[in-house]
């Protein structure tokens, strides 16, 4: 099964001091070797994990890119493409989906045929189903 990990998941696993990282670090290394699941996050997240982790935190910027190529030989990255942004177009006016770049990243983890979708966005979370996507917070 293909799994989709949102960035604030991917970004616990890069940091460890924000509140919700070691329940992400603990779920991902009890699944991590499961030869059944397979893991994905968006490429297009690589900017955003630079940015919060090396201008905002002050990370040191070679660990920063260290990190994030390491979490890319675990997770494969998987990018946005100008169908993502149409399907989300033309979905956005369901009251369900306030943020647009949700609704782009859901649609995208669809067209990649993942399963179930990973986060700790509460709002998402309470969607429970996006298509034949499940979406899951993490405890």
């Amino acid at each position: 099964m293909r799994l989709f990990l949102d960035a604030n998941i991917c970004l616990d696993l890069l940091d460890i001091t924000r509140p919700t990282s070691q329940a992400s670090i603990a779920w991902y290394m009890s699944h991590k070797d499961d030869r059944d699941l397979e893991f994905y996050f968006s490429g297009d997240f690589i900017t955003t994990f630079y940015y919060i982790l090396a201008e905002q935190k002050k990370i040191d910027k070679h660990k920063v890119v260290h990190a994030i190529d390491a979490l890319t030989q675990e997770i494969t990255p998987f990018y946005l493409n100008h169908n993502d942004f149409m399907e989300a177009k033309n979905s956005f006016h369901d009251k369900h989906f306030t943020d647009f770049k949700d609704l782009m990243i859901l649609h995208s983890a669809l067209r990649l045929g993942c399963g179930r979708f990973l986060t700790h966005d509460k709002l998402l979370d309470e969607l429970d189903q996006f298509g034949k996507l499940k979406i899951e917070g993490i405890q």
